[in-house]
């Protein structure tokens, strides 16, 4: 059978994945719950798991939430759709990282949001400077945004992280310029290096602009779909009103909530550690092969890494070769606010085992330089 080296889509590690552990959460939920699963779990869904959002919060800021403030959802894509649903207005103006998540942008697309992308770094994140500058040429238009979203933490797919300065400053802005921020924290804990990410745009909020968006997915499994919003009233009860569902399983969401609080510091502790061995292995295979035509992120945590490579790469000859190898990864135009052309590609490094990581990444590396004019030449002569 052929190896399939799938670089693609934001997925954890499944050799982490702790299946005794849930079959054992899994007991103690159903026994505690019983009968009272015959009830609908309601649009803020199962308390036991968001009291664990709570505590979750507070092990990396320091300060819990109000668990009254804390919705379930179904995955962060319905927090998406819930928040960004509230907020835009057909023609409505967003602003966001000129590269974020194509989900995202497929959802404001979808609601005919005006997006408006901010130039960023990918060490830092977003430029506050340029943030300004848009801020100030909308203004000058009459055009107030809907809100700024934001990836803080281990960015899609740059794997930035906003800078504390950076973070207080756009804070400053959203004041200023009496806009909304939509902080998406979805990698959050997937760290590789202690304490690499600065305090939550939410936490450091006083004057009630920001709406956080996470979700247990990315550190545990996508396909139990348990994510959540936080939001202080009105815009908590602005969300809900769009929600027309029953609320998200109650029974996956006390699995969760049983497992989490036993295991969560040595779930992470796993997991980050194999995830960060195999972002690892993708860079030294990428310094080894690529190092003089292609420049790439290094992610100090997240699941994703971002490439740029020559201008005059053919991008539809490394897919065919890529293909050929069965290597997959993402084209860097899917996230780009406009769609733009980009010579960019975008590698999920989590769900590739560890010892296919560099095998695949080879072949990627070898059909990147077969793309290149010079290669072409060669082949000619």
């Amino acid at each position: 059978m052929d190896k399939d080296f799938a670089f693609t889509g934001g997925r954890p590690d499944p050799f982490t994945f702790p299946t005794e552990g849930l079959i054992e959460a899994s007991e103690k939920a159903l026994r505690k719950l019983g009968g009272d699963l015959v009830n609908y779990p309601g649009e803020q869904g199962y308390e036991g798991l968001r009291e664990l959002a709570s505590m979750r919060f507070e092990r990396r800021e320091g300060v819990p939430l109000n668990v009254d403030d804390i919705s379930i959802t179904s995955g962060s894509m319905q927090a998406l759709e819930l928040v960004l649903g509230a907020f835009i207005q057909p023609g409505d103006t967003v602003l966001t990282e000129e590269y974020t998540y194509s989900g995202t942008l497929g959802i404001m697309r979808h609601l005919k949001a005006n997006i408006v992308g901010v130039p960023m770094d990918y060490i830092d994140g977003m430029n506050m400077d340029a943030l300004e500058e848009k801020l100030k040429d909308l203004k000058a238009q009459n055009i107030k945004p809907s809100f700024i979203y934001t990836t803080s933490n281990h960015q899609n797919p740059t794997s930035a992280i906003l800078s504390l300065e950076r973070r207080e400053r756009m804070l400053e802005l959203a004041e200023e310029y009496d806009t909304l921020i939509v902080e998406d924290d979805c990698y959050g804990d997937i760290d590789f290096v202690p304490n690499p990410t600065p305090d939550a745009l939410y936490k450091l909020d006083t004057s009630n602009r920001v709406i956080l968006i996470a979700t247990f997915s990315k550190i545990l499994g996508c396909g139990l779909r348990q994510g959540y919003f936080v939001a202080k009233s009105p815009h908590k009860e602005m969300i809900h009103a769009n929600r027309w569902d029953g609320g998200c399983s109650a029974l996956a969401s006390a699995i969760v909530a049983e497992f989490f609080k036993e295991h969560l510091d040595e779930h992470l502790a796993r997991t980050n550690a194999a995830v960060g061995a195999k972002c690892r292995a993708v860079v030294g295979t990428l310094r080894e092969d690529v190092s003089d035509i292609c420049t790439w992120t290094e992610p100090r945590g997240g699941l994703f890494l971002w490439i740029d490579l020559p201008e005059a790469t053919d991008m539809d000859k490394v897919a065919e070769i890529a293909a050929q190898h069965n290597v997959g990864y993402s084209t860097g135009s899917a996230f780009h606010y406009r769609g733009d052309p980009v010579k960019s590609i975008r590698l999920a490094y989590a769900y590739t085992h560890l010892d296919y990581v560099a095998e695949g990444i080879g072949y990627l590396c070898d059909a990147i330089r077969a793309a290149q004019p010079e290669s072409a030449d060669i082949a000619a002569d």
